[in-house]
């Protein structure tokens, strides 16, 4: 899921999210979510603080109008949709 500055992942915690949440642009924030994406842990918790990952890295991109990034996003997320509940996949997919 890497982006394209393949920098190395960061820990899926409440804590990296929150540091997503407190960058100082939109592009250090759509950095940090991709590399709390590229996190290899599938513990619960892990998972969860993923899907909100992805929560505010799509509505992120969809922000700064970055339609080719987003619609990549979904295919490199295939992987991690396969670990969580289709309902779930569903859900993120269609940005409900």
């Amino acid at each position: 899921m890497s982006s394209a500055m393949q920098l190395s992942s960061i820990p899926a915690t409440t804590d990296s999210l929150a540091g997503a949440l407190e960058a100082v642009n939109p592009t250090e924030s759509i950095s940090l979510l991709y590399r709390i994406l590229d996190d290899p842990s599938s513990s619960p918790e892990a998972l969860r603080i993923k899907e909100q990952a992805i929560s505010m890295l799509t509505d992120l991109l969809t922000q700064e109008k970055k339609a080719e990034e987003l619609r990549s996003l979904l295919t490199q997320l295939r992987p991690f949709f396969s670990l969580i509940p289709k309902a779930k996949t569903a859900k993120i997919v269609r940005g409900s």
